[in-house]
């Protein structure tokens, strides 16, 4: 059976995606891939990029994806809010989760 779900925090409220794979298999079901949209600060860390997302205590590694190198040329991105959809790959202990990057965009900051 397949199904899909969307899930979304309440407006003002944040909450951590990585979270996402271990509460659907503790419910009974099994997560064949995880797409999630974010909003973070793009930086540059370890020679890779990474999203930082506010209220998350880990940063996302951004690798793979049809949009990752497109995303890697945009220099002018570094510092900046974007919003970034892709599929999520848990990490572990030693390393970040995974973010592939499928779509990207700057976050519009004005009224």
């Amino acid at each position: 059976m397949k199904g899909e779900a969307e899930v979304s925090p309440e407006p003002g409220k944040s909450f951590d995606p990585v979270l996402i794979p271990k509460a659907m298999e503790d419910a009974g079901f099994t997560a064949s891939e995880v797409l999630v949209t974010v909003e973070g600060t793009l930086v540059e860390g370890g020679g890779f990029l990474e999203l930082q997302v506010p209220g998350l205590k880990r940063s996302f590694a951004l690798d793979g994806g049809s949009q990752v190198e497109a995303l890697e040329k945009r220099a002018d991105l570094l510092g900046k809010r974007i919003r970034l959809s892709g599929r999520l790959h848990s990490g572990d202990a030693d390393r970040p989760p995974l973010l592939s990057v499928e779509e990207f965009g700057p976050v519009n900051m004005s009224p």
